[in-house]
C-alpha cells in the first residue's frame, strides 16, 4: 500500500507543509490533508474532521518537543513575579546604557532564574494536573500526533488519548515534580504506591528572554513569563502509544 521505492522522498524536511506533503502523498488519510495552524488554530492540519498537530525530531532517541508554550495558566504562579515586575517597571525608566551591561544583565537573569525555581517549588499536585488536564488532554481531544522523524525518514502516528499521561490523570494519580534545575522539572506520577515517568517536564520560563524584559532586545519589545510542557523520551512515548510507522 505504501510506496518503498523513495519516490516521496523529501530531503531536508524543514516545516509542517513538507510532512502535510507527505501525509497527502503516502496517503494515510481518506481526505485531504490541508494547512491550517495560527494563532486562532490549534491544529497544524485537518483531514476532514481529524484535527493534526504535528512534531519534527531529528532522530527519536534524543531531544524533546513541546506540547505548550503558553502563559495561559500563571494563574497557578500567584504572586510570586510581582516583585519581579515591579522592579522591572523601574528599570524600563532608566536609560539604557545604564542597565545594559553584562553584569547587570545577568544579574537580573539569576534573579528570573531564581523565581522560577520558587514558582516551580510552591506548585502542588492538583495545580500540576490542572494544567497538565487543560494543556495536554482537553487541548488535544480528538488530534492525531504525527512526528516526522526527519533522520531516518519516517512517520509515527498515534492517537493523543493514547498518552500515558491521560490514563493516570483519568484515575485519579497525583502529580509530582522531580529535578533541581532553575526553571525545569520532571512530571511523575504516583498511584499511592509506584512513580510512572511517561518523559513529560515542565517549565517555568520566559518567552522572549530578560534582554527583552529590559526592553534591551532589537527583535522583541517585551517578555513575559509562560509555561511550557515538554515530551522528552520520544521513543518511549511512540511505543507505549502504539503508534503507527511509515517510511517515506
Amino acid at each position: 500500500m505504501f510506496k518503498t521505492d523513495g519516490s516521496v522522498h523529501h530531503g531536508g524536511i524543514k516545516n509542517e507543509n513538507k510532512t502535510i506533503d507527505i501525509l497527502n502523498q503516502i496517503g494515510i488519510y481518506n481526505q485531504l490533508v490541508e494547512k491550517r495552524g495560527g494563532t486562532t488554530q490549534k491544529a497544524d492540519a485537518i483531514a476532514g474532521d481529524k484535527k493534526i498537530s504535528i512534531k519534527r525530531k531529528e532522530g527519536i532517541e534524543n531531544g524533546s518537543f513541546d506540547w505548550f508554550d503558553t502563559s495561559k495558566y500563571n494563574d497557578v504562579l500567584g504572586n510570586v513575579f510581582k516583585p519581579f515586575f515591579s522592579n522591572l517597571k523601574e528599570l524600563r525608566s532608566i536609560s539604557k546604557d545604564l542597565i545594559a551591561d553584562d553584569k547587570f544583565v545577568l544579574k537580573v537573569r539569576d534573579n528570573f532564574n531564581k523565581l522560577c525555581e520558587l514558582s516551580l517549588n510552591t506548585l502542588n499536585s492538583d495545580q500540576i494536573i490542572d494544567i497538565l488536564r487543560l494543556g495536554l488532554v482537553n487541548a488535544n481531544i480528538g488530534f492525531d500526533i504525527v512526528v516526522n522523524d526527519t533522520k531516518t525518514d519516517k512517520l509515527y502516528i498515534f492517537g493523543a488519548e493514547n498518552h500515558p499521561a491521560v490514563e493516570y490523570i483519568n484515575q485519579g494519580f497525583s502529580a509530582i515534580l522531580e529535578g533541581k534545575g532553575k526553571s525545569s522539572r520532571k512530571v511523575l506520577f504516583s498511584d499511592g504506591i509506584n512513580l510512572y515517568d511517561c518523559g513529560l517536564r515542565i517549565r517555568v520560563t520566559s518567552n522572549n528572554g530578560i534582554n527583552a524584559f529590559l526592553g534591551l532586545s532589537k527583535a522583541n519589545k517585551t517578555s513575559q513569563v509562560v509555561i511550557k510542557l515538554q515530551q522528552d523520551k520520544v521513543k518511549q512515548l511512540l511505543i507505549s502509544t502504539n503508534s503507527q510507522k511509515y517510511d517515506y
